[in-house]
């Protein structure tokens, strides 16, 4: 293996390393960097910054599993977020790898053969088993997962034991799940539906419809001993929702009241939800990539910042390159399109960035900007110096056709305001002068949203008078 850097052109694929000792053999995975002199190049960090994929010990593997691809802005990060381990049993009789080829079949051949990422890309459980780690993402405090040959799951303190066996299962009922015909399910919900509530409303109109045979049974989770009624009960009020969806024309010629009355219920609702959700989230030290899938997911939210009307474009653009998808330096979160020809970038920090620094400037009254702060808006700026820069090779995207480079907003959301009455007046000082730059708060977004659901609860409690269709 050579010392000597290495140019590598396009996305990289690692090499390995293995360092070992008499107690255990430590697998490392080669790590890049840009190359300073050609953006589309990669050069190879130093053997001692490579990152430790995995231990493998007699009697078990632990692994580390991460992102791998240099481009994406997740490079070298936890690939199942909280948890960052990931233990496998291996068989203590089997010989120690001597060499880091051995070592990356040896970590291979202990998934059991489940899913799991090649070790070149980082390890871990696959994509088909994101609903699985999705969900244990509810165990708080817990960072290790551990596969074992036992049969029922436990808590040790940080550690999640599951057995291996239920992996397997999760992942052939995510498979069937997957492979139900959509077109069957529609038509079951339908009647289901139908024979359930329409029918009830209006029985000449919508007569009951009997299934003939026990395929009505949509879904079966073989893996729920307990809650089949619980499931039932939720597959039933999913069928409504499809039930109401399908019928919408017709419900608002005969029922607008209702109609209207339902979707204000719905707004009214599903935004408390969202309250509740979004005051949990802040409660969690998440990362930036949790909030900005969060924001991505809920871009109303993001929209309250703007005055005019926006819709996306893109996520984690890039405002330096080849294309809004192509390969470059300049990483945005957020590429909005205001109404009209303007864009607007919108850079998302975490709730515990720090804003002001904790001295005060020469006297006890003046508090300057924290480092994360002035970076996070040089560097919302250098993405709009960037995008300007690069607009003839971004200008041939569909999306931007109609946009122009002359007004470009920034936006950053970060932090949460100062507690202390003469940080917050330093923080509101500095922030209005940014006069190119909005900077806006997590807590402040939070309070934008418990405003808009207070004024859906005070006008339900008004609305007393008819509908006017």
């Amino acid at each position: 293996m050579s010392d000597t850097p290495q140019e590598v052109s396009g996305l990289p694929s690692p090499d390995f390393r293995l360092e070992d000792d008499l107690a255990a053999a430590r697998l490392y995975l080669q790590t890049f960097d840009q190359s300073p002199a050609n953006p589309e190049a990669w050069v190879s960090r130093p053997p001692s910054e490579w990152h430790l994929l995995a231990v493998i010990e007699p009697h078990q593997i632990t692994a580390y599993p991460v992102y791998t691809n240099p481009y994406a802005k997740r490079y070298l990060q936890p690939k199942h977020g909280q948890f960052v381990r990931l233990v496998l049993e291996r068989n203590s009789s089997s010989p120690m790898p001597q060499s880091a080829d051995e070592a990356v079949r040896d970590l291979a051949a202990a998934t059991f053969g489940e899913p799991f990422d090649d070790p070149e890309y980082g390890f871990g459980f696959d994509k088909d088993l994101d609903p699985l780690r999705y969900s244990l993402a509810a165990l708080r405090n817990v960072d290790t997962i551990k596969l074992f040959s036992g049969e029922e799951p436990q808590l040790d303190g940080r550690i999640l034991l599951m057995p291996v066996a239920w992996v397997g299962q999760f992942r052939r009922a995510f498979e069937r799940n997957r492979r139900l015909g959509r077109e069957r399910v529609r038509s079951a919900n339908s009647g289901l539906v139908r024979s359930s509530l329409l029918s009830e409303i209006d029985p000449e109109r919508f007569p009951r419809i009997v299934p003939v045979d026990s395929n009505a049974q949509l879904v079966q989770v073989r893996l729920d001993r307990t809650r089949r009624t619980a499931t039932s009960a939720r597959m039933e009020r999913a069928t409504s929702v499809r039930a109401v969806r399908e019928n919408l024309q017709a419900i608002a010629s005969d029922m607008p009241r209702e109609l209207f009355e339902l979707h204000s219920e719905i707004e009214r609702v599903t935004l408390a939800k969202m309250v509740e959700r979004y005051e949990a989230m802040l409660q969690q030290n998440l990362s930036e990539a949790r909030w900005q899938r969060f924001f991505e997911g809920n871009i109303f939210i993001l929209s309250m910042v703007f005055t005019r009307p926006v819709r996306l474009l893109h996520t984690q653009f890039h405002a330096q390159g080849s294309g809004l998808d192509g390969k470059g330096a300049q990483v945005g979160d957020f590429l909005l399109a205001e109404h009209g020809a303007a864009l607007a970038i919108v850079e998302i920090k975490k709730p515990g960035t720090e804003l002001m620094l904790n001295s005060a400037y020469r006297n006890t009254e003046v508090f300057g900007p924290n480092a994360e702060l002035s970076g996070a808006i040089t560097q919302v700026l250098y993405q709009q110096s960037a995008l300007r820069s690069h607009w003839l090779s971004h200008q041939s995207s569909p999306k931007l056709r109609d946009s122009r480079p002359d007004s470009i907003r920034c936006v950053v959301i970060a932090g949460t305001s100062p507690t202390d009455e003469m940080k917050r007046r330093s923080f509101e000082i500095f922030r209005n002068a940014c006069k190119d730059v909005d900077v806006v708060t997590f807590d402040e977004l939070l309070e934008k949203l418990r405003l808009m659901l207070s004024h859906l609860n005070a006008a339900n409690e008004a609305r007393n008078s008819e509908v006017p269709f």
